[in-house]
Order: C-alpha cells, then structure tokens, then sequence
C-alpha cells in the first residue's frame, strides 16, 4: 500500500492586510510499506488571498501528483494530512466556499479519481512531522538567501495591488524519488 503525508504552511507577506499576500510552502512524501520511495518540497507566492488551506491543497497536489507519474493507479493508497478541513473536503464531508480554493480542490479531487483504492485520514500534527520538516525545509531554503527571499516578498507585494494578485506564482519545487 502507498501513503501519501501531505503538509503545507503560510508566511504572510503583508502586515498591513493579513494574510492577503503570502508565500506557501508544502511538503508531502510517499512510502510504500515503511520505506520512503518519494518526497517533495517547494515553494509558491501570491499577492491575494493566500493562506495556509491553499498551502495545504499545493501540498496535497504535487503528492498526488508524484502518485500518478510513479503509476500508482491501481493500488491502494491512503492520503493522510493534518488539515481537518481539506480531509473533510475531499472524503465529501465539507464543503468549500473560498473561491481561492476551490481550483485547487477541483483538481485534488481530478487526481483523486485517478486512484480508485484511495481513503483518505486525518492526522494530529505530531503524527505528521516528517512532511511538516519538508514544508518548513522549502522556507528554510527560501529564507537562506535574505536578498532573494526579500525581492519575492517585494514581488508578491506589489502584485498585491494589481490584477495580477491573485496567481500563483512558483517559487520552485523538487521531487525526489528513491530507489526502492
């Protein structure tokens, strides 16, 4: 059986407007049996309504993603994460208002159906550590180059003001698949 264990977080970008404008980073990782056969980090932006349930969907996403491209589709697989509510949104059990949501929950559920033995599970957080070390791997990576991480803060907020603002924009990723 595969498991996939999904995490994402919200740094906000603006004092001025809370969580307006923001980076969101994720993390996610796939084992099969107890061994770790994938994982990713990485990094997005947004200069509106970015907050910590669409890092949690991005996590979620590029998870099920790496899922697909390993050819998973026919074996049973559980999706655990630590964010009650998008595990309600997607057994069904919830619905999802925000606008800024719902295209990622539109395509986490695309992805789902590609995978027919899939449950889903909520974790408390102490139980989701590893993939809350990749989501706060891909800020530490971010943070490590002050003038970089401060233009993408620039960026992010001067696209606050613009049509532009409500993109997301790729900061960068990365999907390592281990031998198994």
């Amino acid at each position: 059986m595969f498991r996939l264990e999904f995490d994402g977080l919200f740094r906000n970008a603006d004092d001025e407007h809370p969580a307006s404008a923001g980076i969101m980073c994720y993390g996610w990782r796939i084992l099969y049996g107890k061994q770790v056969i994938a994982q990713g980090h990485g990094t997005f932006a947004r200069g509106r309504n970015a907050n910590s349930n669409i890092a949690e969907y991005l996590a979620l996403v590029e998870g099920l993603e790496a899922l697909l491209d390993m050819g998973a589709t026919d074996e049973r697989v559980l999706v655990c994460g630590d964010a009650k509510s998008v595990i309600n949104q997607m057994e069904g059990l919830a619905g999802v208002s925000s606008p800024a949501v719902r295209p990622l929950h539109e395509r986490a559920r695309r992805l789902a159906g590609h995978f027919p033995n899939l449950r889903w599970e909520w974790l408390p957080r102490r139980h989701n550590r590893a993939a809350d070390a990749l989501s706060r791997h891909a800020l530490k990576r971010l943070r490590h180059d002050p003038a970089l991480y401060e233009s993408i803060l620039e960026n992010v907020r001067a696209k606050a003001k613009t049509r532009l603002a409500g993109r997301l924009l790729d900061i960068g990723g990365l999907r390592i698949y281990q031998p198994a």
